[in-house]
């Protein structure tokens, strides 16, 4: 796929982030629109209309459209069965109709696994066989690679947000009562900001002063080590790979987290170290993951 173009499309909770692949290099203009434009109409026809636009505006005829989705796909990878932060999404066949208003096909992935590809084709999880990552933004991802290929099970293994996960009542708008992004997501993250009257982006560097903030991000911090902790002991992976928008915060406590994890987990019992990387590409890892994930998929240009 070398010698074509790609516009890749990360399809957030809050916001839809446009770049390119052309003739396998990384184009460094970006683009980035709000989920919610997404949301007045129809939004498969929006997201169309912001395809289109955003092609013409970096002067690209792409061959494909590689689209990440936070949610729950059908085995074919076109059907969304269910994507809590953007529930518009839910039930439409968005890979054909999408593919019908802009006339080339287009491929979606799960976001947490275009993810984990990119880290591990030339990020943090480079070389390892077993590659597990755990990705909290908006909403909380997860995928499992072994050999570089994501382990699917019927076809949305590892789509944690959205499982069970405590015993208090908490909810959030278009997910299931106590789900784990009800406990660690970037939805509870600014829930707590403004209980304390604190800008979301200082949440931690003011949780270290003390008092109620720093009693609430403590809850959330091992929520997550028990969350992280679960799937590590479920899938025993060589490494772990930790990443997302909440991870890159100022001030968020990486060492304390880790300290953590190995605590709730099986890391002592099995006899091994634990072998925590954090994510270092950022939203680069997108587009390794949407190369990787083209060239597998290279017949169909």
């Amino acid at each position: 796929m070398n010698s074509h173009s790609i516009l890749v499309v990360d399809i957030g909770g809050t916001n839809v982030k446009f770049a390119a692949i052309h003739q396998g290099q990384h184009l460094t203009e970006t683009q980035q629109r709000p989920t919610a434009d997404l949301r007045n109409g129809d939004p498969i026809s929006n997201l169309a209309r912001a395809i289109l636009e955003v092609s013409a505006e970096l002067g690209l005829s792409p061959q494909a459209v590689v689209a990440t989705v936070p949610g729950l796909l059908d085995p074919n990878r076109d059907l969304v069965r269910f994507a809590g932060n953007i529930p518009e999404f839910n039930g439409r066949l968005l890979a054909s109709q999408l593919m019908e208003l802009v006339g080339i096909p287009v491929i979606l992935e799960r976001d947490a696994i275009i993810s984990l590809r990119g880290e591990w084709q030339a990020g943090a999880g480079s070389g390892v066989n077993n590659l597990l990552g755990l990705f909290f933004g908006t909403g909380v991802g997860g995928a499992f690679l072994q050999d570089g290929q994501p382990f699917r099970g019927s076809g949305f293994a590892l789509e944690i947000g959205n499982m069970p996960f405590g015993r208090e009542g908490r909810q959030l708008q278009g997910m299931r009562t106590d789900c784990l992004e009800s406990y660690v997501s970037g939805r509870v993250l600014q829930s707590i900001a403004d209980r304390h009257s604190v800008p979301i982006q200082n949440v931690f560097l003011q949780a270290a002063e003390g008092g109620g903030l720093q009693a609430a991000i403590d809850d959330f911090i091992a929520d997550q080590s028990i969350a992280i902790g679960i799937a590590f002991s479920l899938f025993s992976p060589d490494a772990l790979v930790l990443g997302g928008g909440i991870c890159d915060m100022a001030g968020f406590p990486r060492e304390r987290l880790a300290k953590l994890v190995e605590e709730n987990s099986t890391v002592r019992e099995s006899g091994n170290t634990l072998d925590l990387r954090w994510a270092s590409l950022g939203w680069g890892a997108v587009l390794h993951g949407a190369e990787v994930t083209v060239d597998e998929q290279v017949g169909r240009f």
